[in-house]
């Protein structure tokens, strides 16, 4: 637990100047070597230099393939595409739970920042398309507990059974400290029925906007693991082979995305890889968008599996 910094760089004395968090929202820690890519360069897995590591609860081929299967059944037992609203908007409670070791860990003013970018991506203010997804903050808690902000993951049953709130179509948001290349981790839509209580994302404090993790420090980490939560797999998913990651306008893409590369293509299908897509791995300089395609996909997975006035199929 002693090197905790994530995605290529290590934890800086202070976040920069045009982006400064409240100085309750940072406490200095000794920095640990970390090897950083070279700029721009996409890596495969495993290669020396990759920086994300897998995250916590990623379901892998079998586990996908039934969330898959599952999806295709609901959609075909509700009338397929009559499910996905044209138009208007999701609205989604927000319970963001503050997780503290005393004075280390995120203020209010920290979560309303990140709240503010939750609907600015999913709004396509900084580019892609306007999802209709939107987030409402309806509650902050605070807890201090050392073990918990230190470990969330160890201590994710006791977190969650004691904070938790609502039901499958509220987000609740945990934010505390991750450990080794680990920025954040979701559930995702079809595991409430089997798994309600621990239903909900968890982020690193550091990664929010204005935090002092270097090159994650936009907030895209919780737009990237609130995507899982609304049923989106990453953009690699797959690799260049079918299904890919079950949209059809994100071209497919061998391995994920490090740093901010120009471009990248990995597969022969048509379109280069979705270097700039939330789902990607790239920095959070380099993440813009979501598509069309990802929009119907989250909608779907709403309608199917987290809007209260629809009964489990």
């Amino acid at each position: 637990m002693a090197c905790l910094f994530t995605l290529g760089g290590g934890l800086p004395v202070a976040a920069r100047a045009d982006s400064r968090p409240d100085p309750a929202e940072v406490r200095a820690e000794a920095e640990c070597p970390v090897d950083e890519p070279s700029e721009g360069v996409a890596l495969r897995p495993g290669a020396e230099g990759l920086t994300h590591a897998v995250e916590p609860r990623e379901p892998g081929p079998e586990e996908i393939a039934r969330m898959s299967a599952d999806l295709r059944r609901r959609l075909e037992e509700s009338g397929g595409m009559r499910r996905v609203p044209a138009t208007g908007e999701i609205m989604v409670p927000l319970w963001v739970h503050v997780i503290k070791d005393g004075a280390l860990g995120l203020s209010d003013a920290g979560v309303k920042r990140q709240v503010d970018t939750l609907n600015a991506a999913y709004g396509g203010r900084l580019g892609g398309v306007d999802t209709g997804v939107r987030f409402v903050l309806t509650g902050i808690t605070h807890t201090l507990n050392k073990d918990w902000f230190r470990d969330p993951l160890g201590n994710e049953a006791a977190i969650k059974t004691k904070l938790r709130v609502g039901g499958a179509e509220t987000l609740n948001l945990y934010i505390a400290q991750l450990g080794e290349l680990v920025l954040g981790y979701a559930t995702y839509p079809y595991w409430y029925q089997g798994e309600p209580q621990l239903d909900g994302v968890v982020i690193d404090w550091r990664s929010v906007p204005g935090g002092p993790l270097r090159n994650f420090d936009k907030g895209f980490t919780a737009v990237h693991e609130i995507g899982h939560w609304l049923g989106l797999l990453h953009t690699f998913e797959n690799g260049c082979a079918t299904p890919g990651d079950a949209v059809d306008d994100t071209p497919p893409e061998a391995y994920p995305t490090t740093g901010c590369p120009p471009g990248k293509d990995t597969c022969t299908e048509p379109g280069e890889d979705p270097v700039h897509n939330f789902m990607d791995y790239a920095q959070d300089r380099c993440m813009t968008n979501f598509t069309a395609g990802q929009a119907v996909r989250m909608r779907q997975m709403w309608d199917l599996y987290r809007r209260p006035t629809v009964p489990a199929v």
